[in-house]
């Protein structure tokens, strides 16, 4: 009797180039926090003009490329970049830094900045 042959496939040995993109991925993750250390509040306007938002870095590292986006209830849109908020730093954003727009009552506001996955917030802006 003659010997019968058959091919059996061999597993296909996997790149590792999943488990780089897998490992870069994480590492990234780990890197970058989620929302940047940064607190909103509001006051009245001390000439009538709408409200004032303070955003503070909470953080003792410098912030970059600080973003501030603000959403009126009727929808229009503003935005303030920055281009670092130091550690611990309060500003102020009124009327007078976006150009004359008056903050309404009702807005929205979301803060983002470079090296972080989400903008912070939104916070609602009351009375």
């Amino acid at each position: 009797m003659g010997m019968t042959k058959a091919r059996v496939p061999l597993p296909r040995r996997r790149s590792g180039g999943m488990l780089l993109v897998l490992a870069a991925l994480a590492l990234a993750l780990t890197a970058c926090a989620l929302e940047p250390p940064i607190t909103v509040s509001q006051r009245e306007s001390a000439v009538g003009q709408g409200i004032v938002i303070g955003v503070t870095n909470t953080s003792g590292d410098y912030l970059h490329e600080v973003v501030v986006d603000i959403t009126s209830p009727a929808g229009e849109t503003r935005q303030l970049t920055m281009v670092t908020l130091n550690p611990h730093e309060s500003v102020n954003i009124g009327w007078l830094k976006l150009d004359g727009w008056p903050i309404p009552e009702g807005s929205e506001v979301s803060v983002s900045a470079k090296g972080f996955m989400m903008a912070s917030g939104p916070w609602q802006m009351k009375s």
